[in-house]
């Protein structure tokens, strides 16, 4: 689970509950309108999908997920990875890899390493991991595209509110107050023109909630593990191509150590040159 997701969105929510409670003096069902709710909340969803195609709509649970309970893969560790499979490949050739492809989890290196085990020329492996790794950002684009439109939506539709609000005001203003029969008392439509108020005012103010605090950090979310999903490819890719041009381990090693920073490199343990190796 990502804990910084979870943390930031409970702090953020804690400090605007925080306000309305005591800006209310306790009574939190004053920020409360069906009405307003509805036309933003399901305006934007509904605009999003509108937006979009359909598959990405359908993806939305998984972009969801995704923020929510990723799974870091640590730069380091999968250098790592690919260090030993470099040490094997070495030591007992690129065949003696097909252990290897059966045991690993990620696809994109599964792939890879198939390529390599296949013999394919160097600039095919590349082309052919570059043409997916293209593919899997423009996936990741149209997950925060998803958001990125239902965060914009919310405000328009947040001013949408105040306008519908507003005639509903300004129709209870021009009802009759009272009359012979008794009918349409001072209290009723003061009660109307208040309600109408409420629906103006909470529009507003859930459409900036739904852009400021949901949508948009959604959207940086998946903009970050998007990159941070890249970058591991991309190391992937400069270690099958060192591995297929049958590089020593330590000179993989130092290849993919470039992609870190010095810090971040001084907590990858070596174990290029651990094995013995052919010639």
């Amino acid at each position: 689970m990502d804990i910084a997701t979870i943390v930031g969105f409970l702090f953020a929510a804690g400090c605007i509950g925080f306000a309305m409670y005591h800006g209310s003096e306790g009574e939190l069902g004053t920020f409360y309108s069906s009405e307003g709710f509805l036309l933003v909340m399901g305006g934007a969803i509904g605009l999003g999908i509108m937006s979009m195609p359909l598959h990405v709509a359908k993806g939305m649970p998984n972009y969801l997920r995704k923020c929510l309970f990723h799974h870091d893969v640590e730069p380091g560790h999968l250098i790592q990875q690919i260090v030993q499979f470099a040490e094997i490949a070495r030591r007992d050739g690129v065949l003696a890899l097909e252990n290897a492809v059966k045991t690993t989890s990620d696809p994109f290196l599964k792939k890879g390493l198939q390529l390599a085990i296949d013999g394919a020329d160097p600039a095919v492996i590349e082309q052919v991991m570059s043409i997916e790794l293209s593919s899997i950002e423009e996936r990741h684009h149209h997950g925060r595209k998803m958001f990125e439109l239902m965060g914009k939506y919310g405000p328009a539709l947040g001013l949408t509110a105040t306008l519908v609000g507003q005639v509903a005001m300004f129709k209870g203003m021009s009802a009759p107050s009272g009359g012979e029969g008794g009918h349409g008392g001072g209290g009723d439509q003061a009660a109307t023109i208040a309600k109408a108020l409420q629906i103006a005012l909470l529009g507003t103010l859930y459409g900036t909630i739904w852009a400021n605090v949901v949508c948009g950090p959604l959207c940086d979310k998946l903009a970050v593990r998007s990159k941070e999903e890249l970058f591991g490819k991309q190391i992937i890719i400069q270690g099958i191509l060192a591995i297929q041009a049958g590089d020593n381990p330590r000179i993989v090693e130092s290849k993919l150590l470039s992609f870190l920073s010095h810090k971040e490199r001084s907590h990858v343990q070596p174990i290029a040159g651990g094995g013995k190796e052919k010639g």
